[in-house]
């Protein structure tokens, strides 16, 4: 997601300093600016560095600091060519879950027993779901249900400044997919698509649609919508074990897979990217 055009859309749309670093015959490695005061910080996230591609990251200003979060976890790829970066976050872990398969049946043997019943139990009940792109200023108040939910829960996740501008960039490459009982949204889902990936950036629920299973439901709409207009993939974000452990088994229970990023990396002025 954070190396998508979409996603570099999106934040110069917000004024923010986005530049294309030149990565050979792929695409190019985004990179980010921010100043803290007097300090400028050259931000690389979830960047894919695999074979020559590398080499991209002389072209970073050497007179900042510079933060680097390889896409893929490779210790042995990673030297001796990173040597340099102190790493000063331990690798994350997102959970992806794969659409690629030849049926709905791929999908539903992925699935821990537990999550399957829930969703047999939502299919049963009485909520109807529907699906239609981010128009921000009709939905603001779902999208402020959420933020407060967030506050109260104490997790991060994406601002809703972006989320306005991403849907003002790329309306259609935005899903909101909401459960509803009489008129009533109790739960829904926000997806950000980029390529052949889907990638959650918000949901919440109520405790009516807790109790129903309602996300069990749109987890399930979204994985045979998306596999049928050719969605490969869909990143459910990092897993957190330790503050967010009850999402963390929701994302696993549908069938996704952990996979560690890199670590990051700092590489403070006047040292080399690359070694």
């Amino acid at each position: 997601m954070q190396q998508s055009p979409g996603y570099a859309a999106a934040l110069r749309h917000l004024g923010r300093d986005v530049t294309d670093i030149h990565a050979g015959d792929g695409p190019p490695i985004l990179m980010l600016r921010r100043r803290f005061g007097p300090t400028a910080v050259c931000y690389t996230p979830r960047a894919d560095l695999r074979g020559a591609r590398r080499s991209a990251l002389r072209n970073l200003p050497r007179r900042h600091f510079r933060i680097i979060i390889p896409e893929d976890y490779s210790p042995t790829g990673l030297r001796p060519s990173l040597r340099n970066g102190l790493p000063i976050l331990t690798p994350q872990h997102v959970a992806e879950l794969n659409l690629s398969g030849s049926g709905t049946d791929d999908l539903w043997r992925g699935m821990h027993g537990k999550w399957r019943n829930r969703l047999r139990r939502a299919l049963d009940g009485p909520l109807t779901v529907r699906g239609s792109p981010l128009e921000y200023a009709r939905h603001a108040p779902l999208l402020h249900l959420e933020q407060t939910q967030r506050t109260k829960r104490g997790y991060s996740s994406y601002p809703l400044g972006f989320l306005a501008a991403y849907a003002e960039t790329a309306k259609d490459q935005t899903c909101l997919i909401q459960a509803r009982l009489n008129g009533e949204t109790l739960a829904f889902t926000l997806f950000l698509i980029h390529g052949a990936i889907a990638t959650y950036a918000i949901g919440w629920t109520g405790a009516e649609g807790r109790r129903i299973h309602a996300h069990n439901l749109l987890m399930w709409h979204a994985m045979t919508g998306f596999r049928d207009r050719g969605i490969r993939r869909i990143d459910l974000g990092s897993l957190d074990t330790d503050r967010c452990r009850s999402l963390a088994r929701f994302k696993l229970g549908c069938g996704a897979r952990a996979r560690p990023l890199g670590p990051t990396l700092l590489i403070p002025p006047g040292v080399r990217a690359l070694a």
